[in-house]
């Protein structure tokens, strides 16, 4: 009995810290039979018992982990669920309207891993069914991970935040969908008109009409001529396109193809998605920045040409 009491209250050998990869996957279970292979626990038949005696499951959260030698088996299971105890965590924030690119550099930024290597995951990762096959994309998921603010720990690798970050879309787009009535196969027009309301609309408050716009377009026949989607094509921002610009030859750029672009521009977040399922409805047709974050919208194609002249000067 005290041989027990001991080895479960102190399960760790040594002094200082115990490196702990926890893998994609992994059960408490193959984590106790990689530190038993270590030998860095005492005995891993007796925390087993202790583990089904308390009725401890713990939820596994992939990455790497430093856990002081002198933790108890309760206090190990905490810091598998709770990264941050470990002082082993990053905080990083994806806005809305980011791209894969955009995502891979932030991710560098924070010391997490290349953006090489997450693009490599991004063009690994197991497409989902509701991604259409179609040439020409950069990125199939582009627009299906979606943009929050993440928690990761120390470690954790490209494939395992992908698969994060395609989790927590498919449970926004889950939630979204019941209540919308969305069906699984119109999911990814959704996204991608999603993704231009996401860059051309700044305000909350102005994204279901900027989706009127591009619907009523769509309607009519009329290309989307969105400046977002020429910079999609191109590759890079600019503060001004010029018309050259506009002819660049890309599935994404919405000035020479019909209707939607190939696919996603960037990530949407929650309200432009809803934007998208439920746009407002007008008979606008145009719309041109105001310069203060807002837009000028019409159906009259001289208005729209005056007031760009006022507030764009050409």
């Amino acid at each position: 009995m005290f041989y027990f009491k001991s080895a479960t209250s102190h399960p760790f050998r040594g002094n200082g810290e115990i490196n702990v990869e926890v893998k994609e996957g992994y059960t408490f279970y193959n984590i106790l039979e990689d530190l038993d292979n270590n030998q860095a626990i005492i005995n891993p038949n007796l925390i087993k018992v202790y583990v089904k005696l308390n009725n401890i499951s713990p939820k596994i959260i992939p990455g790497q982990f430093k856990v002081p030698s002198g933790s108890t088996i309760d206090e190990f299971v905490k810091i598998l669920q709770n990264p941050s105890l470990t002082g082993n965590d990053v905080n990083i924030t994806i806005p809305e309207g980011y791209d894969i690119e955009a995502m891979g550099k932030a991710f560098e930024e924070k010391g997490l891993f290349s953006k090489n290597d997450f693009i490599k995951a991004v063009k690994e990762y197991p497409l989902p069914s509701y991604i259409e096959k179609k040439n020409g994309r950069k990125y199939d998921l582009e627009g299906f991970l979606f943009p929050d603010t993440y928690k990761f720990n120390k470690g954790i690798t490209p494939k395992e935040v992908v698969k994060i970050m395609n989790d927590k879309f498919n449970e926004e787009i889950t939630s979204l969908s019941k209540s919308h009535g969305t069906k699984s196969e119109d999911i990814y027009k959704l996204v991608t008109m999603a993704s231009i309301i996401e860059k051309e609309a700044v305000k909350k408050e102005e994204r279901a009409i900027v989706a009127s716009v591009f619907y009523n377009r769509l309607n009519m026949n009329m290309r989307f001529q969105s400046c977002a989607t020429v910079l999609y094509s191109l590759g890079e921002h600019r503060d001004k396109l010029y018309e050259k610009d506009l002819e660049v030859q890309s599935p994404f750029n919405t000035y020479i193809v019909d209707g939607l672009p190939v696919g996603p521009i960037a990530s949407p977040g929650r309200e432009s998605l809803k934007a998208a399922m439920e746009p407002a409805k007008t008979n606008y047709i145009y719309f041109v920045s105001k310069n203060d974050g807002t837009h000028f919208f019409t159906n009259d194609y001289n208005e729209f040409l005056k007031v760009k002249e006022q507030t764009q000067g050409f």
